[in-house]
């Protein structure tokens, strides 16, 4: 009986609409990242990531860290030099580098370039022409690779003790205690980790649960309606063995979300591999890539990049196992298909809002769930007692059921 329940899910009308979906979904919601990640601002500082890696290797000690200053002090001092022979920069009394970086701060309008006035072109035909002296001796890559390095070495500042790291006052005293011992206890906290891969990650394996929400939606609750719909279920019930259908169908449902979970997740967490990205896999998750205006932005936890995919991918188990467990109820209890459709659409929105919660910024102090809760593992425990729950209806029902027919 197991078995036949199985062949009722392979229908080929609702497998070409499942890979229809999944192909627009990719295009949409995952090629992003895989082709035309990093982009904008963030090239030069996977570039300057790439670099480090590279030379380094995956963490950073004492003497390498003093090699990149002894670096940056090189370029500093060129680029003071160029600023300070610069006739725009002599009139504005600009001395060195910082200090035109300070002017531009200071006066560089914003917006677009119709709707500046006279003054503020001014002071962008001013702030071009020391910009072009600068990338004319120093070539442009290198002027962009000096300021991410200046931004890198004013993070790495901020780890210079644990004291000078929670000055701020925006931890509690166990999160100090907790965020203590990972940087600045443990070793090689000092990871060569880009900013913000994590979150864009995070967001990666979010749209896969999503994805997962919409295809078994389609694929597995409307086989069991129509079921009822035929009256297939009726002649089921009246054989001692089709008396077991109910429990059949549940065992099938679960079975086959494990699967496609497992599908989507080898399908598109396999192309991840398949990128650039591989070199940070072996990195750890906490860096002072971390830009200093996202404090929460740290995790607790000791894991490399690929384990915390680990952890993600089985928090997508649980979170999908679990809106399973609420379909297959409602696939139970619904008469047609349109009471079924009525049903599924909020049950679908409410766990991609919970997906959204419980996957952005996971398993990091970002992360609202923890922001709420303040308990470590979070996101687990959330996702277990969800799982816990939503399980508990489909198999209420089936007890239920079968007593009804002992009864009977």
């Amino acid at each position: 009986m197991f078995i036949a329940e199985c062949k009722k899910l392979f229908r080929p009308i609702y497998l070409l609409i499942a890979l229809f979906i999944t192909i627009v979904f990719y295009n949409q919601e995952f090629s992003f990242i895989l082709k035309y990640w990093p982009n904008g601002g963030m090239v030069p500082v996977y570039d300057q990531a790439s670099d480090w890696e590279n030379r380094f290797g995956q963490t950073l000690e004492d003497e390498e860290i003093t090699e990149i200053r002894a670096e940056y002090s090189t370029l500093i001092e060129k680029a003071n030099q160029i600023v300070a022979e610069n006739s725009i920069a002599k009139q504005l009394q600009l001395t060195n580098y910082d200090e035109y970086q300070s002017w531009v701060q200071e006066y560089f309008p914003g917006g677009a370039t119709k709707e500046q006035n006279e003054a503020e072109r001014e002071i962008v035909k001013k702030s071009e022409s020391i910009q072009r002296d600068l990338t004319k001796d120093m070539g442009q890559n290198t002027v962009i690779q000096m300021d991410v390095m200046g931004e890198l070495i004013d993070a790495i500042k901020q780890f210079n003790s644990s004291e000078a790291f929670f000055d701020h006052g925006l931890y509690t005293g166990q999160e100090q205690q907790r965020l203590s011992e990972t940087l600045f206890e443990a070793e090689g906290w000092r990871t060569i980790m880009p900013s913000f891969l994590p979150s864009h990650l995070a967001l990666y394996f979010e749209r896969m649960l999503v994805l997962f929400i919409l295809l078994f939606s389609l694929l597995v609750p409307p086989v069991f309606v129509k079921d009822r719909l035929v009256g297939l279920q009726k002649n089921q019930w009246s054989s001692h063995h089709g008396r077991k259908i109910i429990w059949t169908q549940f065992f099938v449902g679960m079975t086959a979300s494990f699967l496609l979970i497992t599908c989507i997740v080898m399908i598109f967490g396999g192309i991840l591999y398949t990128t650039d990205f591989t070199k940070y896999f072996s990195s750890g998750l906490t860096s002072f890539f971390t830009a200093s205006e996202e404090p929460y932005l740290f995790s607790f936890y000791q894991w490399t990049l690929n384990q915390w995919m680990l952890n993600i991918i089985l928090l997508i188990y649980i979170i999908g196992l679990a809106y399973s467990g609420v379909l297959l109820f409602l696939a139970q209890t619904s008469r047609h298909y349109l009471s079924l459709l009525m049903k599924i659409i909020p049950v679908a929105f409410i766990f991609i809002v919970i997906a959204n919660q419980m996957l952005t910024d996971v398993f990091y102090l970002k992360n609202s769930l923890y922001q709420w809760t303040k308990i470590p593992l979070s996101e687990f425990y959330a996702g277990i007692l969800l799982l816990a729950i939503c399980i508990s209806f489909p198999i209420i029902y089936c007890v239920r059921q079968r007593n009804r027919d002992l009864l009977g």
